[in-house]
């Protein structure tokens, strides 16, 4: 059997680095203020330096967070809905209309949020549009427009499953 477990004795002295390694100790023969590069130190000293950075992000945590405006709600809501939209059903519904994705706007009013862009129908721009707003605690899109054209009722339905799907994605209408 197994007596009682004893650890072995530490002993605190310096150890010489370089002598455990088998290398000379670098000595500097010249007493002068010239310092000699010591590696094993340059790499002690980033150690100590990446420990007060860890030391300094750990208490940044605790920093009050910035500001978020409406307009980078707005232009990540842009982001997301370009990158839901489902561009086939789009250009089918368009009948030879060119899509510009890059004038996509989200923009805010008070519940609502309304999505944008613009098409060139041969020469013509035109800018369908959606609305989507908040009903209690869940995203709703408005129903379209009565005057719009049955041709562009696809579009209006694109429009808002995109704008829908990416509100969906940041939360509900209470957090944003």
């Amino acid at each position: 059997m197994i007596d009682a477990f004893t650890l072995p004795e530490t002993v605190e002295e310096d150890i010489d680095i370089y002598d455990a390694l088998g290398l000379n100790t670098p000595v500097s023969t010249d007493q002068s203020t010239t310092e000699t590069y010591d590696p094993l130190a340059a790499f002690m000293d980033d150690d100590e330096e990446d420990d007060f950075a860890a030391q300094t992000s750990v208490h940044d945590m605790f920093a009050p967070s910035p500001v978020v405006t409406n307009e980078t709600v707005e232009s990540l809501l842009a982001t997301l809905a370009r990158d839901l939209l489902d561009h086939e059903r789009l250009a089918a519904s368009l009948a030879g209309g060119r899509v510009d994705m890059t004038s996509l706007k989200v923009q805010r009013d008070r519940d609502a949020y309304h999505l944008s862009l613009i098409v060139d129908m041969g020469g013509e721009q035109i800018k369908p549009f959606a609305t989507v707003v908040a009903v209690e605690d869940a995203w709703k899109p408005m129903a379209a427009p009565r005057g719009l054209h049955a041709h562009w009722k696809p579009v209006y339905d694109s429009l808002c499953k995109a704008l829908t799907d990416a509100l969906s994605q940041q939360g509900r209408p209470s957090t944003l």
